[in-house]
This record gives structure tokens, sequence and C-alpha cells, in this order.
């Protein structure tokens, strides 16, 4: 599995200290590729795509979604396999899932050595000049996830 990380001045993600994005669709796919990083790919219509792989994140496991639109990265997806969610599944009660969402937010506040410059209920966000990161809770798929964005 691979260790995940964050350069927060240029806004890249890194797989295994590879910087894999942002990247275009092509360049994405190439080094993959030339890297080894298995991934399973979804193409939702014609011009969105879908690429996901597993990765760690300090203790955290995750399923990672790649979303390209246009063949540009649009945002990536950490979806926590762990947590209430992996205890309950669609019984997990929105309480577990605002905790679960915390803990995540706890992580991000310790890996960026600051707390989130937005706080709701079922969303925390962290923003930087290239765009932002946040931890979630979805009550309707049970779900808790870091997502990053970029602001191009």
């Amino acid at each position: 599995m691979k260790k995940i990380s964050f350069d927060t001045k240029t806004g890249n993600v890194l797989l295994d200290n590879i910087a894999i994005a942002p990247l275009g669709e092509i360049e994405f796919i190439e080094k993959s590729m030339k890297y080894k990083i298995e991934l399973i790919t979804t193409q939702t219509n014609t011009h969105i795509h879908n690429f996901s792989t597993f990765g760690t994140l300090n203790e955290f496991e995750f399923g990672v979604n790649f979303i390209f639109e246009n063949s540009f990265m649009k945002s990536i997806w950490l979806f926590w396999d762990g947590g209430n969610s992996k205890k309950y599944g669609y019984n997990t009660t929105e309480n577990q899932l605002i905790a679960d969402k915390n803990n995540l937010a706890k992580l991000l506040a310790k890996i960026f050595d600051k707390e989130p410059d937005e706080i709701k209920k079922t969303f925390s966000a962290f923003y930087f000049p290239w765009g932002n990161v946040s931890a979630s809770a979805s009550i309707q798929s049970s779900t808790t996830a870091i997502g990053i964005s970029w602001n191009f």
C-alpha cells in the first residue's frame, strides 16, 4: 500500500514520495505505470474518468479516487476505510460519522500543523493559495473522506 503525503507549498499529492497530483490524465497514467501504482479505471461518461487505488496517511487506510474531467485532474477523494462506517456500515449514526470526520480533521491538523480554516457540522476545510483540503462526512452514503481540489 502506497504512503500518501502532501506538499502544502505546491499543492502536490505524493504516493511514496512521487508527485502524482495534480497532473494531466496522460501524465498521470504514465507515472502510475512507471512507478507501478495499481489503478482501477472507471469511465463514468465521455469526459469524466476515475482512477482508484489504495494508500495510507499516517495510521489511516484509504481508498484513493482520482477524478479527471476533460483530461484534467479535478479532485482527489481519500475515502477512509475505517472508523464507525467500517464497523456499522449503513447503520452508522450521524453522530458517529461526525466523530469520524473530526478524527480526519485532527489528522490533517497534525499533518499541516494548523487548525482548519473553516469548520461546519459535516466538513472541516484547510485553505491554501493553490486550493483546499477538507475532511467530510456524508450522512447519505455513510462515508467519511478527505477531499483535495485545486484553484484552476
